[in-house]
């Protein structure tokens, strides 16, 4: 899942580590454009990764 760099305008930042933990999507991310570097931990049910419980 890509990420919009919350530092700069780059859009689609593809994660450099993405992990599935059962309900949630952790993933790491550095940007192209500015070198920024954050991380995500996202509901699966949310991005329809995963049936709801």
């Amino acid at each position: 899942m890509t990420d919009n760099c919350p530092n700069c305008p780059q859009r689609q930042v593809a994660p450099m580590v993405e992990q599935d933990r059962g309900d949630r999507i952790s993933a790491l991310y550095r940007c192209a454009g500015c070198g920024h570097v954050w991380s995500t931990n996202r509901d699966a049910r949310f991005y329809g990764e995963q049936e709801a419980a």
